[in-house]
């Protein structure tokens, strides 16, 4: 038998004992070191950089090569996915590849107006008759204050009552289409119940308790999806559960993650998991495919037939800790990349209640974007997301502590003034930034009109071609460079191009104008962080010169509370669902005439006639 191998990861001084042959990627994963993978271990991305610092092992592959030039290597510098462990070693994360402290918006407290209470779960006095001839006999049992059909009884429940001498009140929840008696309670021990609303990001993982009765948000959290070391894109984790080993690893990661984010909200609201009796999920239709162990491989298909119910389980079942008879409840998808965060977007934007046209904008790790009004909802996704998060980028990072959020580039010199997270030395430049540094590189002269970097003083050649230097190596925190390259901005302008060209193809599909939108709801960090003007400027998106635009949160997370508390939400979130058309880029022939327009700055005459990136249109 082989004896295991000790590896140590420094600074965190973590050790884990695995088996030689373990790929050290695989060794992170397990001792729940988050480190940047975005292609989920392929050697494609270069971004779970290590530094070994003692031990044995072997090289997997030779594309280290491409990402690690000679000097890093000659400091001990390697790719983790590339690495396979055949002896004991001590291993550093280094600052660039570190995954802490990510800057998630929650954004519920103080924002909770559904319409009216009307949840799933309740609770009702029980009343219980006596057979008067056989008095330890139950004759009759009834709910007070209930009216519906009868629920539905465990044998478990039955002898509870049967043998109970207090009074009690019974749980009653309606999740799973008919009604179900959950649990029973004295009178004396009967607390308020309670339940998480939760939007399961690709990335990021953000949730709230919320009294059930009154709808107050006790207590948010937000923490990391701790999938992200399988992979950044949904694509990558896709291809990760192909196989039924990988499909459990990735629906274990993602329950853990729930758990955690759960004991720190049941912390931090100075209640107990037991006391939640509900769980409300919105997330993009593979996110709600890990949860619930349904293989995503199908999604994969242009044509794939998408089921556009609610997915419900017991939560328990999933792994998740909650009460044992709680239902966790996912919003409804609508196709194989427009799934229920989406769905909850239109939900808690209102999008669908006016008549006026309205354009729904969610960048995330994926892009969603939704056209319509009350009579009629269009959709479309674009991978466009993880270039507008950092990801993708010689230089990038998610928004956390150590990344450039700020930008400005003086037009004379082109010279860069940056604000970072935390206030420290910049680590990478996340997506707010890098919005910012290319709209201040282009209106400098560094880019020109194609994004192709142009002959200047901060432009030089490096290891991937030309490059600008952003801060340089003695002002970062890695002594490192920070540059924006010509790869850098090829990916960023395809990035660009299939935004601003997707929303041009749902534009020509209802042959609509920029001038006939009224209202823009920018979902999430995209909302919260980024300069809207250097967005149109950039030609990210069109100028909407008579819209008004509304920076409306995390709406993914808003939708769930929403259907958390209400019943008739649901049942809204199931029309907007059904009612949604979804227009698929990769087989449309629209696509590439919009995208190809787009690859210019800004893109479209008839888009961006109206903005000169400056003032307050949009």
């Amino acid at each position: 038998m082989r004896q295991d191998c000790q590896i140590v990861f420094h600074p965190m001084n973590r050790v884990i004992s695995v088996q030689p042959g373990t790929n050290l990627l695989a060794a992170l994963r397990s001792a729940n070191v988050q480190i940047e993978s975005i292609c989920g271990g392929k050697g494609e991305c270069g971004k779970c950089r290590v530094i070994i610092d003692s031990g044995d092992y072997h090289e997997k592959r030779r594309t280290q090569k491409s990402h690690l030039s000679s000097e890093e290597r000659g400091r001990g510098y390697r790719l983790a996915c590339e690495i396979v462990v055949s002896g004991n070693m001590e291993v550093t994360v280094p600052v660039e590849s570190r995954i802490e402290r990510p800057q998630i918006l929650c954004g519920l407290l103080g924002e909770c107006d559904c319409g009216g209470m009307a949840p799933s779960v309740r609770t009702y006095p029980l009343e219980i008759r006596s057979d008067p001839v056989f008095p330890l006999s139950v004759r009759s049992i009834r709910l007070l204050n209930y009216s519906g059909p009868r629920p539905t009884i465990s044998e478990a429940m039955y002898q509870k009552i049967t043998g109970s001498d207090t009074r009690l009140k019974a749980l009653l929840t309606e999740t799973d289409g008919y009604p179900e008696l959950i649990d029973l309670i004295s009178e004396e021990e009967m607390k308020t119940p309670l339940g998480i609303a939760l939007d399961l990001g690709t990335t990021t993982i953000a949730c709230a308790i919320v009294d059930l009765e009154s709808g107050i948000v006790l207590a948010e959290e937000a923490t990391l999806n701790r999938q992200i070391t399988y992979g950044e894109e949904v694509i990558t984790r896709i291809s990760f559960a192909r196989n039924a080993e990988g499909l459990r690893l990735l629906q274990q990661a993602a329950a853990e993650s729930i758990n955690y984010v759960i004991t720190r909200v049941t912390e931090s609201a100075g209640v107990q998991p037991d006391d939640l009796m509900e769980i409300c999920i919105g997330g993009n239709t593979v996110m709600t495919h890990l949860i619930n162990a349904i293989d995503p491989g199908y999604l994969e298909l242009a044509d794939a037939d998408v089921q556009r119910k609610p997915f419900i389980r017991k939560a328990q079942a999933l792994g998740i800790n909650l009460h044992s008879g709680a239902y966790c409840y996912c919003l409804p998808n609508v196709s194989r990349f427009v799934g229920g965060d989406a769905v909850a977007g239109v939900l808690s934007s209102g999008l669908h209640c006016g008549s006026e046209l309205s354009l729904f904008i969610d960048l995330g790790t994926n892009g969603e974007i939704v056209l319509g009004n009350k009579d009629w909802i269009a959709s479309i996704s674009c991978a466009s997301g993880p270039a507008f998060e950092g990801a993708g980028i010689s230089s990038g990072m998610r928004a956390m502590h150590g990344a450039i959020e700020r930008v400005a580039i003086e037009p004379d010199s082109g010279e860069a003034h940056v604000m970072v997270i935390g206030g420290a030395r910049p680590r990478g430049i996340c997506g707010s930034g890098l919005i910012d540094a290319v709209t201040g590189m282009f209106k400098a002269g560094i880019l020109d009109f194609k994004g192709i970097l142009k002959s200047h003083p901060l432009v030089r050649t490096g290891h991937a071609g030309p490059e600008y230097v952003l801060v340089p190596a003695a002002e970062s925190a890695t002594g490192q460079d920070i540059v924006i390259t010509q790869p850098d901005m090829d990916y960023f302008m395809d990035s660009k191009a299939a935004l601003c060209g997707g929303i041009g193809v749902l534009m020509k599909k209802y042959r609509l104008k920029v001038t006939d939108i009224r209202h823009i709801y920018l979902a999430g960090a995209f909302g919260a962080f980024v300069n809207l003007q250097n967005t149109v400027a950039f030609g990210i998106i069109p100028s909407f010169p008579f819209a008004e635009v509304h920076p409306v949160g995390n709406t993914s997370l808003k939708g769930a509370y929403a259907a958390l508390v209400s019943l008739e939400k649901r049942r809204e979130a199931q029309k907007i669902a059904s009612m949604m058309v979804y227009i698929d880029l990769l087989v449309d022939s629209d696509f590439i005439e919009e995208y190809t327009a787009a690859l210019s700055i800004p893109g479209k005459e008839e888009y961006f006639r109206d903005s000169s990136g400056e003032g307050d249109a949009l």
